[in-house]
């Protein structure tokens, strides 16, 4: 429990949030704006032949093979194997069937799993075994934006065996704090989950074949990483291109040219871009137009209003009436109030 503890404190110590005036970089700012929550747990044993179907619906997954090997098949997609150390993230809506062969007749995952939490659940026939990890997380998509654009609908990581190892370890603990009462329970599981997520977009972006794109690629920029958190630092700062160019000592021409090429857009439509993000949220947590404006380098409603209907087609004072009714996750600091077991849905 030792080293969990240390990963816990490490992401409890990173991931301050919005209001914080500790600057964060954009993958912290977005994974802590997201409010990752664990709505779903289970650890399956599947012996073959055997396969199942699901479908994630509102909710995204993630699955960590834990010994064995499978066929995982996207609805539409070629199979592909995964393997011991594999994980998959699976966005929201996404149909998939999970089973020992490409052409199994699958099975509802809702008649498989009787058990939800704390328990393994095994089914299939008497053959060779394959046990993994599945849980259903829930986030705001408003605020998980950016990253979801840059993610395709199923993200496949072959991990290395010590990451692996890490993150079943992990999986383990969520398992036992979610089949527990223990105070704190679903904080916990919240921050365990954070762990996973970031070690899978890690692994999933360093991984050959996998080059980051769009404010990712630009994160891992020898050149622009530094100028990346300098805007994020301050997007309300009045940047010019004269001035970004001149921090990391190239012309502007050259310097408008490099970060095209990297993020795959101008500088100030970066800029812009990651301003209108941020006043969303600004916005979808209540505060006015007016603090939007200001913390946001608009100055005036006016220009805000100017600049968020140009970005996004709606006004924001629309923008925000429509976010007052939407259930939103419980804010990250108290997750405590956060459900954590619930019954069997539809389809696990």
């Amino acid at each position: 429990m030792v080293e969990i503890d240390g990963i816990i404190y490490y992401v409890e110590y990173a991931f301050y949030n919005l209001s914080s005036e500790i600057p964060m970089d954009p993958f912290d700012s977005v994974l802590s704006a997201m409010q990752l929550q664990s709505s779903l747990f289970v650890r399956m044993r599947a012996h073959a032949p055997w396969a199942m179907s699901f479908d994630s619906g509102g909710q995204a997954r993630l699955i960590v093979i834990a010994k064995g090997r499978g066929w995982f098949t996207q609805v539409g997609h070629p199979p592909v194997v995964v393997e011991e150390g594999d994980c998959l993230i699976i966005k929201q809506g996404v149909m998939g069937i999970l089973g020992d062969a490409p052409d199994r007749v699958a099975v509802p995952c809702w008649q498989i799993a009787d058990h939800v939490t704390g328990e393994t659940v095994s089914f299939g026939g008497d053959g060779e075994a394959c046990e993994f990890f599945s849980t259903l997380f829930t986030f705001d998509h408003a605020a998980g934006e950016p990253l979801s654009a840059l993610l395709p609908d199923v993200v496949h990581v072959a991990m290395a065996k010590s990451d692996a190892g890490r993150m079943v370890s992990i999986l383990e603990q969520i398992g036992k704090e979610e089949a527990q009462a223990s105070l704190g329970g679903s904080y916990v599981v919240g921050r365990l989950l954070d762990v996973l997520f970031i070690q899978a977009i890690r692994s999933w972006a360093s991984s050959e074949g996998n080059m980051p794109e769009g404010w990712l690629a630009g994160l891992t920029h020898r050149q622009l990483a530094q100028t990346l958190h300098r805007i994020h630092a301050d997007l309300a700062h009045p940047w010019t291109l004269e001035q970004l160019a001149r921090d990391v000592g190239m012309s502007r021409s050259t310097f408008a040219v490099l970060f095209k090429s990297v993020v795959g857009v101008p500088p100030l439509t970066y800029i812009t871009t990651w301003r209108i993000y941020r006043a969303k949220l600004i916005l979808a947590a209540g505060h006015s137009i007016s603090a939007a404006a200001a913390q946001t380098g608009y100055g005036t409603d006016i220009a805000l209003s100017r600049a968020f209907k140009a970005a996004t087609g709606v006004a924001p004072g629309q923008r925000r009436r429509e976010r007052r009714g939407v259930d939103r996750p419980v804010p990250s600091g108290d997750r405590s109030r956060a459900p954590v077991r619930h019954p069997v849905p539809a389809d696990l």
